[in-house]
């Protein structure tokens, strides 16, 4: 085997460990969200059922980004608002150090009433008028709403 061939498997060998490097950080979210998980969350939050989910539970998978963003796996209570019992589905998620969550925080949720395991989550990104006002249409307390008790 001469040096031209080693030096090409070489070469093709790292190009396939990079290429299955940036496929699992994209397919594990790392990225941000894909444009199909954009697309499901956009079209829970126009057909979906409202639901208040609490935090119960957040285990960091040990995946950090940008030397800031954890992910974790996040636990949730759902209580739909419309009535019925609460159920319990998790989401893996990039959560950055900075705007951690507790458990027992309570964000606006969306879910399938066909299939609960489809869900998307409003998780709070800045203090804004339109964040108040989301979280006063689920019944949240949010800390700048002066409306909420």
């Amino acid at each position: 085997m001469g040096t031209g061939s080693i030096v090409g498997i070489t070469v093709a060998v790292i190009v396939a460990a990079f290429a299955f490097t940036i496929y699992m950080l994209r397919k594990s979210g790392a990225f941000g969200m894909s444009k199909d998980k954009q697309q499901q969350a956009m079209q829970l939050m126009q057909t979906g059922r409202k639901a208040r989910a609490t935090i119960t539970a957040i285990q960091p998978t040990g995946m950090v980004v940008n030397l800031i963003n954890i992910q974790c796996n996040v636990h949730f209570q759902l209580q739909p608002l419309a009535g019925g019992q609460p159920f319990d589905n998790q989401k893996t998620m990039l959560i950055s150090q900075t705007s951690m969550p507790r458990i027992g925080d309570v964000w606006p949720s969306w879910y399938d009433p066909m299939n609960s395991a489809l869900f998307a989550v409003g998780q709070p990104t800045a203090l804004t008028p339109e964040q108040v006002a989301l979280f006063r249409e689920f019944g949240i307390p949010h800390p700048l709403d002066s409306q909420m008790p």
